[in-house]
């Protein structure tokens, strides 16, 4: 019984590497397994990037297309009501009131019209999270301003 304990432990230590170098590092499988993990995280969040780069291209383009067709309505709509008070306007100037009085309700009536749009179509119809007929309240407000203008003539 006159063994020393530690001489005991290396001897273990130095089999348990024998071990090793013989039949390898048994810790291999879970490299393999961290590795492939690893791998399927690259792969999903490339996937992810893929996806979110997709997406904002889209959106951007979507954004574009209907900015350039808003645009063009909203152009219009613009450039309608700034006659209608560019008439009111050389009324007043020529201090014509019976003119002015023709006109004020069509500029009135015309920029009701408008704010009603915007509110009802941009702000509300987005609070709500309702899905707005854009093109169907354009075409309904240009019919709207004609109306006030052929009721004024």
């Amino acid at each position: 019984g006159g063994q020393n304990p530690h001489r005991n432990n290396m001897d273990k230590n130095a089999a348990a590497e024998e071990d090793d170098e013989f039949f390898g590092d048994q810790s291999c499988d879970d490299e393999f397994g961290t590795a492939e993990a690893e791998f399927r995280d690259v792969k999903t969040l490339s996937y992810l990037d893929g996806f979110d780069e997709t997406k904002e291209e889209k959106l951007q383009e979507g954004f574009a297309d209907g900015y350039s067709h808003a645009f063009n309505y909203a152009f219009q709509t613009g450039k309608r009501l700034g006659s209608i008070a560019a008439k009111s306007a050389l009324c007043e100037l020529n201090k014509d009131t019976e003119c002015v009085a023709a006109n004020q309700p069509v500029l009135h009536n015309a920029a009701s019209v408008i704010h009603q749009f915007l509110r009802d179509e941009i702000m509300v119809g987005d609070e709500k999270g309702r899905d707005s007929d854009y093109e169907g309240a354009l075409v309904n407000l240009k019919n709207k301003l004609d109306n006030i203008e052929s009721d004024s003539k």
